[in-house]
């Protein structure tokens, strides 16, 4: 039951960041997106993979 934990928790991330570029003028969206595509990339590479 990990994988569905790991999907809710990458789209928790995306909606987090939408918030953020959303609700604070100064921030900077590629920033802000670009650390979020790194951490659904890790989450996604080390949550999704076969176990051994």
């Amino acid at each position: 039951m990990k994988y569905p934990w790991i999907a809710i928790t990458i789209v928790a991330i995306w909606f987090m960041a939408t918030f953020t570029i959303l609700s604070r003028e100064e921030s900077n969206p590629e920033y802000i997106l670009t650390i979020s595509l790194a951490a659904s990339a890790i989450l996604g590479f080390f949550g999704f993979r076969k176990p051994k």
